[in-house]
């Protein structure tokens, strides 16, 4: 009776790791110094489906191997990571229900790094999410907002002494490298959104900074960051420039996030050296996009300020 679902599927699914390293080589299933080389796999990420028939037949296939003595590790893999679910609208994708994405839509809609990174940051990427067509906007915001403000700003080429602006580099640099390598891609991208935040509100702007932050959002859009690092006066790929170091002695300087309120709700949220004083907040706080689009027009009936906390502004008309 011929086999025709475990052998040609779970088994030789569970070993073509082996095999690739040596793939130009026909006079042996796989080189050992080749294997030596570039094996045990660094990572593995899966769905949960293969926690159970796949990584069993891969586990079982090296151990064997190894206990042959033909290979020098007995697992596989050094880290295994399972990727989440992602829904739509609470409910699981399927063809009945009618609810599956259609990249191409969202893709001719949205552009390849809007979705990229939506999807990216609609939940842990070990969890999932659930995806709405509403969430995608502030995404595709956020890149109109960097677009707009790395093509109408205009950059100094002097190095940047600003102790806070040093701190709101340095640390969004840490932060972003650290959510990258532990997969949590939704939090690094929140990181981003704050540091354009950040560089809209500082006083002067510099290019060493707009490029720290085309670099560090670079991974999720590639397109429109090459595009952008090329009009920063930057070389070749982006991919290929050393990616941003971090100074650990300049995130000492304290910052403070303040609440921007209007008429008391809610507007935008700014971070700052901690104890500035309030012209210098009000100043950030009428420079952010999401305050003017509430003030524009309006008159300034007064301010309440509570240091290193909040910013009230009422407004009429």
């Amino acid at each position: 009776m011929r086999e025709t679902d475990v052998n040609d599927n779970f088994l030789d699914s569970a070993w073509y790791f082996f095999r690739y390293p040596s793939a130009d080589r026909d006079d042996m299933v796989f080189d050992p110094d080749l294997t030596e080389k570039w094996l045990p796999v660094d990572m593995y990420i899966g769905g949960n489906e293969h926690a159970v028939l796949h990584l069993m037949y891969t586990r079982f296939i090296t151990m064997a191997l190894h206990d042959m003595g033909l290979i020098s590790f007995s697992e596989p893999f050094k880290i295994f990571k399972a990727h989440g679910l992602l829904i739509k609208d609470g409910s699981k994708m399927s063809k009945s229900k009618g609810n599956v994405i259609n990249p191409d839509e969202y893709l001719d809609n949205y552009g390849a790094d809007t979705f990229r990174t939506y999807l990216m940051f609609l939940g842990p990427y070990q969890e999932g999410g659930d995806f709405r067509d509403a969430g995608i906007t502030g995404v595709r915001r956020f890149y109109d907002r960097m677009w707009r403000y790395t093509r109408q700003t205009t950059f100094s080429d002097e190095p940047a002494t600003n102790l806070g602006l040093l701190a709101l580099l340095h640390g969004k640099t840490k932060e972003v490298t650290n959510d990258l390598a532990a997969l949590q891609y939704n939090t690094a991208i929140a990181r981003l959104m704050e540091l354009l935040n950040g560089l809209q509100n500082q006083e002067t702007h510099h290019h060493e900074a707009i490029k720290r932050l085309l670099q560090l959002a670079g991974p999720f859009a590639p397109f429109i960051t090459q595009e952008l690092w090329i009009q920063t006066g930057g070389e070749g790929m982006i991919c290929d420039a050393p990616w941003p170091i971090c100074d650990e002695s300049l995130i000492v300087f304290e910052t403070v996030e303040y609440v921007i309120q209007i008429n008391g709700k809610l507007r935008d949220r700014i971070e700052l050296p901690t104890d500035t004083a309030q012209p210098d907040v009000e100043a950030a706080a009428f420079a952010s996009e999401r305050v003017q689009q509430w003030t524009d027009n309006k008159d300034i009936i007064k301010k309440i300020f509570i240091p290193n906390k909040l910013l009230n502004i009422v407004v009429k008309g």
